[in-house]
């Protein structure tokens, strides 16, 4: 946890701002302390959620007068300063110089000062400082508080015509600014008059009632703790609201007043270290670490009148609910959770959980049969009506999980850890802060660049709330050299064009070399600012090529890159048959041409299918398909069949071949459509003809369609049986 504000100071007792604290004590709202027993509201609702509208009650809208400040206290003379200090050269711990009641000027030291009491007295003499009596303390002394207070603890509010009433602090928090305030209850300050109160002070924590006090015991003088800024006590304005008004509410905050030494901790006492300073009771306390709402279970209080408590929300109490509060509604939960007068806005946790401040209830009387009911002011229904007030948070120090302290790192190498509760982590890497937001408790940056020895630094944060600082220590190296990536070409590709340049990525400023598969140097280069170089001047032609890539830097030299790749050929063009094309039955094709590289042997594979409904020549299509090579001349070329191809399905293959280099294949489908039925189209291969539209008119002969239709299919059979007859011949290759 985490000192916050001004940290530890000791309190001025000479504070410019003091506290005038005598007069009677007067009544104060709920279960604020009078110091006299309060009678029990009949309008109060104890068990219901809802309870009767109470009529509305205007708060006046008058301050309390200002108090006239009492003048600064002198400070002490330069002489005497001078002395203390000069004391201490002499190992003389001076603590305190002044007369007692017997009218004898006595010189106050510590049992650690070394001197006799001769050798006091003779110092004393030289300055010139009458000394009667010589007396020790065990230590120096310090102030009344150190500063710190935290929840639970009891201070008093100061009222206009100089009489107090008792409450307790919530919870410490931020205002919207980042400056120290706490949160209590808004009953605490007003009046009986509904007049808004102003100043406030700690009250002694072995006096108060907690632990067998009288209460209302403060340090003489007082000092200055804050004043209250935003309150409200009921609805919106501290109208009385209705039940189900969820403007209405009980809480208050208190601007602490940072000059005077106060650090608000983010804590809840239990009340087992209460002594004589005002910050004894920080020294046992419940963290807070989280706000949220209540839960059934476990519940705990603490406050200046009866401590730490600790009860329970069962099934028969209001989770979250309205109950009349000195007939003001305020939103929030009950308990059985024992409270009384003066621990009004006292803390309300539930684990490390702040849920509530105290606002009301009934005191048990187990004479009289009345069992404890405490109401609690919710704390996430109050919280924003404050207009930007936060509770201060006991964040844990993050983890850093990697890297570990005195490992070594690369530039830039990510750091990751945890953090619970925190919304965003503060980082420092040797220079300024930067904020990492945190997701689902985790966190991720990149590290430190410069080589060298470093320090990473990482704070929990949640809004204004910080933890204590992680720190590692790192040393940054350079990474190992890795072996550069070779982008272009592509290792595995096929190619139709020589390949002039290669290009990849390395470490910046890096040597690049790039040789061949048998060692033989192709080009150097550097790799640029942004971690990419290129070697070009190259002419890798047709074949099959490996380069093998090294990057070179500060001595080392990196493993290699390698990419094997190929170089070919582009395919020929086809030009006189485009894909998909369908021909007549008499005119099929008897040749094939397209493009090429002058000088390369093109070689075309003709595939052939048998068209089944024609019944075609198994034979002269096989005779058809086959191989055919001629060699381009003038960037074109052509191939001749034996003859005019045939009804069928056709798929031709064409490659080119410079040097003993083939290229890919250029392939290209196409047909030679059947003989068309009498009366109808072209016959697709494998297809068959049609039965018409069936929507021609009629003509009376509808009786004779079943003969005539046999009758036409018999002549067309014959007839194609007749055509094949006919064109059956051997065609040579």
């Amino acid at each position: 946890m985490k000192h916050r504000g001004t940290g530890r100071r000791p309190l001025a007792f000479t504070a410019a701002a003091t506290i005038a604290l005598s007069g009677l004590f007067i009544s104060a709202p709920a279960f604020a302390e009078d110091g006299a027993d309060l009678p029990a509201d009949p309008s109060a609702t104890t068990s219901e959620t809802a309870a009767p509208e109470a009529p509305a009650t205007e708060a006046p809208a008058t301050e309390a007068p200002a108090e006239e400040q009492p003048p600064a206290a002198e400070e002490p003379p330069a002489e005497l300063v001078e002395t203390f200090e000069a004391a201490a050269a002499s190992d003389i711990d001076a603590v305190a110089y002044g007369q007692n009641a017997n009218d004898e000027w006595v010189f106050l030291v510590t049992e650690a000062t070394t001197a006799s009491d001769q050798e006091i007295q003779d110092f004393a003499d030289s300055k010139s400082l009458p000394v009667d009596v010589v007396a020790k303390v065990d230590a120096a002394p310090t102030a009344w508080a150190d500063g710190d207070f935290v929840g639970g603890q009891g201070y008093l509010v100061v009222h206009p015509d100089d009489n107090v009433s008792a409450c307790s602090v919530g919870f410490a928090a931020f205002a919207p600014d980042g400056s120290d305030a706490f949160l209590s209850a808004g009953h605490c300050a007003f009046n009986a008059q509904g007049a808004k109160l102003s100043a406030t002070t700690l009250s002694i924590p072995n006096q108060e009632p907690a632990v067998g006090g009288p209460g209302f015991e403060v340090p003489n003088p007082p000092v200055l703790l804050g004043t209250f800024g935003f309150a409200q006590f009921g609805s919106t304005g501290n109208a009385a609201g209705s039940n189900g008004d969820t403007n209405a509410t009980d809480i208050s905050v208190i601007d602490v007043v940072e000059a005077n030494g106060w650090n608000p901790l983010p804590s809840v006492t239990d009340w087992t270290t209460a002594g004589p300073a005002l910050d004894s009771l920080a020294a046992s306390t419940f963290p807070v670490k989280a706000v949220g709402s209540a839960v059934p279970g476990s519940v705990s209080k603490s406050g200046r009148t009866t401590g730490f408590t600790t009860g329970t929300i069962d099934g028969d109490d209001i989770i979250d609910g309205w109950a009349n509060i000195d007939g003001r509604f305020v939103q929030g939960f009950s308990s059985n959770t024992v409270a009384g007068p003066g621990d009004s806005g006292g803390s309300v946790i539930q684990g490390t959980t702040a849920v509530g401040l105290i606002s009301g209830g009934t005191e048990a009387d187990p004479g009289a049969g009345i069992e404890q009911w405490t109401w609690a002011a919710s704390l996430t229904t109050a919280l924003p009506k404050t207009g930007g007030y936060e509770v201060a948070l006991d964040l844990d120090a993050p983890a850093i999980a990697s890297p570990t302290n005195g490992a070594s790192v690369t530039p830039g190498q990510t750091v990751s850890g945890t953090a619970p509760g925190a919304t965003s982590v503060i980082v420092n890497l040797g220079g300024g802060d930067q904020e990492v937001p945190v997701s689902n408790g985790a966190f991720s940056f990149a590290g430190p660049v410069a080589l060298g020895a470093a320090s990473i630094s990482v704070t929990s944060a949640n809004g204004f709330s910080r933890s204590d600082t992680t720190t590692i220590a790192v040393e940054v190296k350079q990474a190992p050299l890795a072996a550069p990536v070779i982008t272009s070409p592509t290792s595995g590709t096929t190619l139709t064009a020589a390949v002039t340049a290669i290009s990849g990525t390395g470490r910046p400023a890096a040597d690049i070399t790039v040789v061949d598969g048998e060692g033989n140097t192709l080009g150097t280069a550097v790799v640029g600012g942004t971690g990419t170089w290129t070697v070009d001047g190259l002419n890798l032609g047709y074949g099959s090529h490996t380069v093998v890539v090294t990057q070179a830097s500060a001595g080392e030299v990196s493993p290699e890159a390698t990419a094997s790749f190929s170089v070919v050929p582009v395919a020929p063009g086809v030009t006189s048959i485009a894909g998909g094309s369908a021909f007549p039955h008499d005119g099929g094709p008897s040749s094939l041409s397209g493009t090429g590289i002058d000088g390369a042997t093109v070689t075309v594979v003709l595939t052939g299918v048998d068209a089944p409904a024609a019944k075609a020549d198994a034979g002269a299509l096989a005779a058809l398909s086959g191989v055919y090579t001629t060699t381009v001349a003038g960037g074109t070329w052509t191939v001749t069949f034996p003859e005019v191809l045939m009804t069928g399905s056709y798929t031709v293959s064409a490659r080119q071949t410079v040097s003993g280099f083939v290229s890919s294949a250029t392939l290209v489908s196409f047909s030679v459509l059947g003989v068309p039925a009498p009366g109808g189209g072209a016959v697709a291969p494998g297809g068959g003809g049609g039965t018409g539209d069936g929507n021609l008119a009629a003509t009376g002969a509808d009786a004779l369609v079943p003969m005539g239709a046999a009758a036409v299919a018999l002549a067309l059979l014959s007839g194609g049986l007749l055509l094949m007859a006919r064109r059956r011949r051997t065609i040579e290759t």
